[in-house]
């Protein structure tokens, strides 16, 4: 059995805890860079009738929704 003072348990236990954190949030910032998605807003169109968000084929200003077929016009953000 290897011998340990009280202090150097407490030491390597403390360390332990540190890198198993510092791993934890590394591991949260690599999903989180992988699982992320841009997408331009002036492509985006919600359904006024049913509130569906959509992103057309192809970049146009009006389109028909997908759900229920209602006109969606592109609005400009403010």
């Amino acid at each position: 059995m290897i011998s340990l003072s009280t202090g150097d348990f407490f030491s390597v236990v403390l360390l332990l805890a540190v890198g198993g954190i510092a791993f934890l949030a590394l591991r949260l910032q690599m999903r989180k860079k992988n699982h992320e998605w841009r997408l331009s807003s002036r492509h985006l169109f919600e359904c006024d009738r049913c509130h569906l968000s959509f992103v057309p084929e192809k970049p146009v200003s009006l389109c028909r929704c997908p759900r229920c077929s209602a006109y969606c016009i592109r609005r400009k953000r403010k």
